[in-house]
């Protein structure tokens, strides 16, 4: 018997000492905007017991302050006062995704809720040995992101260019980056021309992939928030309802771009108006006024000829007889001579 309490003790050492139970959140800080969601994961590793495990919340002021109890995924009292009635309507809530990983949610989060959350997990390993909690920052901030585009002209003639001009700005409390996209509407369809941002980056719509390569859409970043897209020769393929929505993004380690706020305004309905084409009329009354005006050509060319030509003869003939004239005058002259 001694000789199995032995055994048993140093088999319990050696789980023990093959595993350490391991909790882990986001490494934040997590930056938010006031009225947003929040969801804050959490998993355990390296544990002995029960393949699925129990999760606590709890929140501090700061890193070391006293914790304030807001969730629990096993026990329904486990809320603190001031935490219940968001529990019970269900704007704070935890989901399971797996027996060792669950999520806190926030559906809106307020500005007094900025804090340390902990997440905690009740031992169930034969020896206690690693770490059974662990915190993440989150910080919410107001909602300044402010869209403001430039409306565009209603009408634009085929073959001119279009300047999409539109002003996206927040203030700069918390290191945040922007990012801005223009799409146009057509129906209930909605397609990405471009997108600028947040690295710096652009990101074409496929449709308007080709184009953009060609020179044919052109960003002009401007200053104070000011955002240009340059649609050159636009087609009647191009109208429809333009649209500009400005992202804000913050940036967290392991889990690259976070998108915590977006606003979409419209800008306006473009139409295209083709460009006048020659119109190819009926041949066929054209040619009979070209015919008419060639008849009348000849027949006044043919007057001025025989006209001409009745003068000369008249011309002519008068000379005749005045020599014939003079010649007889001559004779009369020259019989009568003594």
């Amino acid at each position: 018997m001694e000789n199995y309490v032995t055994a048993l003790t140093f088999g319990i050492f050696m789980l023990s000492g093959c595993s350490a139970r391991v909790v882990t959140v986001p490494p934040g800080p997590l930056i938010r905007v006031e009225g947003q969601p929040v969801s804050i994961r959490c998993d355990v590793k390296e544990y002995t017991g029960p393949s699925e495990q129990d999760f606590e919340w709890n929140m501090l002021k700061d890193a070391k302050g006293q914790k304030t109890k807001i969730i629990s995924s096993f026990d329904s009292r486990y809320s603190d006062q001031s935490y219940s009635k968001r529990v019970a309507s269900g704007d704070i809530s935890v989901v399971r995704f797996q027996d060792n990983e669950v999520e806190l949610k926030i559906a809106e989060v307020k500005l007094t809720d900025a804090g340390f959350y902990e997440c905690q997990t009740p031992s169930t390993d034969y020896v206690i040995s690693g770490n059974y909690m662990a915190q993440v920052q989150l910080t919410v901030i107001p909602n300044t992101l402010k869209v403001s585009p430039k409306t565009p002209p209603p009408v634009i003639v085929e073959g001119s260019d279009l300047t999409l001009s539109c002003n996206v700005t927040r203030e700069l409390i918390h290191p945040t980056y922007l990012s801005v996209t223009w799409s146009v509407k057509k129906g209930t369809t909605s397609e990405e021309i471009l997108t600028f941002g947040p690295e710096g980056d652009v990101v074409t719509g496929s449709r308007f992939a080709q184009r953009y390569a060609e020179g044919g859409i052109r960003l002009v970043p401007g200053r104070n928030g000011v955002f240009e897209l340059v649609i050159s020769k636009m087609t009647m393929s191009d109208e429809g309802n333009y649209e500009c929505k400005g992202i804000e993004w913050t940036y967290e380690r392991g889990r690259n771009w976070i998108k915590i706020m977006e606003s979409t305004k419209e800008m306006g309905t473009v139409a295209v108006t083709p460009t006048k084409p020659v119109i190819l009329h009926n041949s066929t009354p054209c040619y009979i006024v070209s015919s008419f005006l060639s008849l009348y050509c000849l027949i006044i060319t043919s007057m001025f000829i025989r006209e001409e030509f009745f003068s000369t003869k008249v011309k002519t003939n008068q000379d005749v007889n005045s020599e014939l004239e003079g010649l007889d005058t001559g004779n009369f002259s020259l019989q009568t001579r003594p």
